[in-house]
C-alpha cells in the first residue's frame, strides 16, 4: 500500500483538527484527561492512506531533556490498527524529523535542536537494537526513568545551546533552607583526644 506523508507542523486548521481528533477517537488512542484540540495542534506529519483517510499522525513537544540540558522535540507517533506492519515507522519518523528540521532552519534561533524518542514498543525496542539508527540517525543514550530505551536525533548542522539552567533538586533546596554549611562546619572540627 502507497502512503503520502504531509506535513501539517503549524499548519493545523480547524478542520485538520477535527479529523485528527475523529482519527484518535475512533483508534481509542487518547489516553484519559486529554484535550484532544491541544494535542492535535502537536501533529506534525499527517500519513494517509490510499482513499485518502488518515492512516498515522505523528507530534512534537518541544521540551528540555534534563540529562542532556538542551530542548529537543519529544516525539510520539501513532498509526491505526488497519495500517501497522505495512513499514511505515522509519518513512514517518523521517518525514517528521525532515519537517521540524526546516522548520527550525527557517527561525532566527532554532526552537529544538534534535528529537528524542522513548521506546515504548517492546517489539521496536528488542528488534532494533544498534546503538545507532542509520535510516533516521537515532543513538542511543540510555533509559528513561520508566526503564525505557531513550534515542536521540540531532538536526545537522545545528549547534549545541547554551546549557539550560536546571532548578535545583528538592533536597538540595530544603538543606539550602535549612543551613546546609552547618553539618559540614561540625564535620571539621577537631575531635578532642
Amino acid at each position: 500500500m502507497a502512503y503520502e506523508y504531509q506535513n501539517v507542523w503549524k499548519h493545523i486548521t480547524p478542520e485538520l483538527a477535527e479529523e485528527i481528533t475523529a482519527f484518535w477517537v475512533a483508534e481509542k488512542a487518547l489516553p484519559k484527561g486529554t484535550k484532544p484540540d491541544a494535542r492535535a495542534q502537536q501533529v506534525v506529519v499527517v500519513m494517509r492512506d490510499e482513499k485518502g483517510a488518515i492512516a498515522a499522525v505523528s507530534s512534537a513537544v518541544a521540551r528540555v531533556v534534563p540529562r542532556l540540558r538542551q530542548v529537543l522535540y519529544y516525539y510520539r507517533t501513532f498509526c491505526g490498527a488497519a495500517d501497522r506492519g505495512n513499514r511505515t515507522s522509519v518513512p514517518m519518523m523521517q518525514a517528521t524529523q525532515k519537517a521540524l528540521m526546516e522548520y527550525n532552519l527557517g527561525l532566527p534561533k532554532p526552537e529544538a535542536i534534535g528529537v528524542i524518542i522513548e521506546i515504548e514498543n517492546t517489539m521496536i525496542a528488542g528488534h532494533y537494537t544498534d546503538a545507532w539508527w542509520p535510516q533516521t540517525g537515532f543513538s542511543f543514550i540510555g533509559y528513561s526513568p520508566r526503564g525505557l530505551p531513550l534515542r536521540v536525533h540531532y538536526f545537522p548542522g545545528f549547534k549545541l545551546q547554551p546549557p539550560v539552567r536546571m532548578a535545583a533538586p528538592r533536597r538540595a533546596a530544603a538543606a539550602e533552607q535549612r543551613g546546609a554549611a552547618a553539618p559540614a562546619a561540625r564535620a571539621r572540627k577537631p575531635r578532642p583526644n
